[in-house]
């Protein structure tokens, strides 16, 4: 074939992809136009959003929220919609019960009023706020804050009872509790306040002297009488830990903190071996107190 048609050839060839491309380019810009106009025409009303991070018990205000255009077809149920020329501030009042992102509507259903009860508000269905008395140091150092979830330790002093005469039951009470025990008495339970402050202040540690526990009826009542047994201390939970074990383990009791019965009754009866004889009872001495451990064979 001559050289001089197969160049032309190519170059027709060349010329028609080009063409091709430019006229695929030039539909396809139509099209996105066309779909922006179709986007920009949609109906548009305002509702309220948060216009920076807002903490829960916030008082809202004109600084804190502001009107946001949104689609009309996809508003929601509890979402504030603009009417007129109002004011963000002539529309919607109260405080917070729960935190809000920056740029997150604002709905009804995460407001109370000005002069409504504030803590009532927060609580579960069902649930109660119980205030109980705290020390300083059963308050994890400070760092249990609201919005925190902990289990409660009750400290009292018990003491069992045997009127008989049997020693080995006399040294079996001894060796698992003196005076004092401690037990997890409600576990996973969530912090509403500290002292009067429903909010955590997140620029200080603050060691509250009454915490507000949110619980069930059963559980204010295992509280009401707890904080009359003993002294209260709060164990913090990590964060997303719910989990609450089936079965309790033994109560945590002096007698069985340290190791001291088993150590005096194992060296008993190592002597009794070495020896062949045999003390029937060993006293054991503690402050003003005396307790006695039976060595059997």
């Amino acid at each position: 074939m001559n050289r001089n048609i197969v160049i032309v050839l190519i170059g027709g060839v060349l010329i028609a992809v080009l063409v091709a491309v430019l006229v695929q380019a030039s539909l396809g810009g139509g099209a996105k136009k066309q779909e922006a106009v179709i986007v920009d025409a949609l109906p548009k009303v305002q509702i309220v959003v948060a216009a920076k991070k807002l903490a829960m018990g916030t008082a809202l205000n004109e600084t804190n929220m502001k009107w946001q255009d949104w689609p009309k077809e996809a508003v929601f149920s509890g979402a504030i919609v603009r009417s007129g020329n109002k004011k963000v501030s002539d529309m919607i009042e109260g405080r917070l019960i729960r935190p809000v992102a920056e740029g997150e509507p604002i709905v009804k259903t995460a407001l109370v009023d000005e002069k409504g009860n504030f803590m009532a508000a927060l609580l579960k269905p069902g649930m109660r706020a119980v205030a109980v008395d705290m020390k300083a140091a059963g308050m994890a150092g400070g760092f249990i804050g609201p919005g925190d979830f902990v289990d409660v330790l009750l400290t009292y002093k018990s003491s069992i009872r045997y009127k008989g005469k049997n020693p080995v039951v006399d040294a079996t009470i001894e060796k698992n509790i003196d005076k004092l025990a401690t037990e997890t008495i409600i576990e996973n339970v969530r912090v509403l306040a500290v002292d009067q402050a429903a909010v955590r202040d997140e620029e200080s540690v603050k060691v509250g002297k009454t915490v507000t526990l949110e619980v069930d009826q059963k559980g204010a009542e295992v509280l009401a009488l707890a904080g009359e047994m003993g002294d209260l201390s709060l164990s913090l939970r990590r964060l997303g830990d719910n989990s609450v074990p089936s079965q309790k383990g033994p109560v945590t009791t002096d007698a069985r903190l340290t190791n001291i019965f088993d150590e005096v009754y194992q060296e008993m009866v190592q002597v009794e071996k070495n020896s062949g004889q045999m003390a029937d009872i060993v006293k054991i001495y503690n402050g003003a107190s005396v307790q006695e451990l039976p060595v059997s064979p």
